[in-house]
């Protein structure tokens, strides 16, 4: 089991020495991965958000071993030639420590205020196949040529390649049974969004029947559980509750039902070892309570050791 964070790059009240301190503070505690997501209104209507990649291409820079990671990309922002170039680059920035985790988008609401257009369901899906499809070849082969309903290259020719070999690891969002075929077909691991233990594994199980239908028998996929604000930890009771009120709140559930990972170390430990036993291999852990570091502090002291 690998553990990671999602950091609050959508959050005002912290701004972008938070964000490092944060970073900084995940490697130094043994953290597998940071992520950033992908909005220009966050989905709890927060209008401040940094762009994901220029956060990565500076974390780059100033850690050495942490995995970075989009949790995830929104395929309607970028042109897949401009996509695959611009995981080549921060790859080789990296050294090698590249995740892309990409979706076909789902906030109809900062389209449209954004000027980004708007399609039904169907269609985003097909251009995030297309979207799939055209950065594999450009990352694998050169002189490339593409006719799509929505893309078309012409002898394209991406250098350099990847650094990671033969190409970063690609992870894709979202929970339909739609998304889980594109997954089977050209993704590498599977980022569902907050699934029950059940949902989790029935989910898994369609994936990996799925790719022994396209011919990939013997890759094994990925699966990671979390999500911003989707984490509290803390050594007593009364403190998990004030912390997870937010959630208790938007979410309109109380605390034992909410799809999260909520609890005292003890109650954290139980709950990872059920999304384990569902399939999970990554935890991906958002904090309640930055800018304090004590969550993520206690998580790395209490509850990483039990997995490891």
């Amino acid at each position: 089991m690998e553990f990671g964070i999602v950091l609050p790059i959508s959050s005002q009240r912290l701004g972008w020495d938070t964000i490092l301190n944060i970073a900084k503070e995940a490697e130094l505690l043994g953290y597998d991965s940071v992520w950033v997501s992908d909005h220009f209104i966050s989905p709890s209507g927060s209008v401040y958000t940094l762009e994901p990649w220029t956060v990565l291409s500076a974390l780059a820079l100033v850690t050495n071993k942490i995995r970075l990671g989009t949790y995830v990309l929104c395929n309607q922002y970028r042109h897949p030639s401009l996509l695959a170039k611009m995981t080549v680059t921060l790859d080789h920035i990296s050294k090698g420590r590249l995740d892309l985790g990409i979706g076909a988008g789902w906030i109809k609401a900062e389209h449209e205020t954004f000027g980004f257009e708007w399609k039904r369901f169907n269609v985003r899906l097909q251009r995030l196949k297309e979207t799939l499809e055209i950065i594999r070849k450009l990352w694998t082969e050169n002189n490339v040529s593409y006719s799509g309903q929505f893309f078309q290259l012409k002898n394209a020719n991406l250098q350099p390649k990847p650094f990671q070999k033969p190409h970063p690891p690609v992870w894709v969002g979202g929970n339909s049974r739609a998304i889980m075929h594109i997954i089977a077909e050209l993704g590498d691991g599977w980022i569902p969004a907050l699934p029950t233990p059940t949902q989790l594994q029935e989910g898994v199980s369609l994936i990996e029947e799925l790719m022994k239908d396209f011919g990939r028998k013997n890759t094994r996929l990925q699966v990671a559980f979390g999500g911003s604000g989707c984490t509290v930890i803390a050594k007593d009771s009364s403190k998990v509750e004030k912390l997870a009120e937010p959630l208790v709140k938007s979410m309109a559930k109380p605390i034992e039902d909410l799809p999260c990972i909520v609890g005292t170390p003890e109650q954290c430990i139980r709950r990872i070892k059920e999304l384990q036993k569902s399939g999970a291999k990554k935890i991906v852990a958002g904090f309640m309570d930055p800018p304090s570091l004590e969550g993520m502090r206690l998580f790395a002291e209490s509850v990483i050791p039990h997995f490891k």
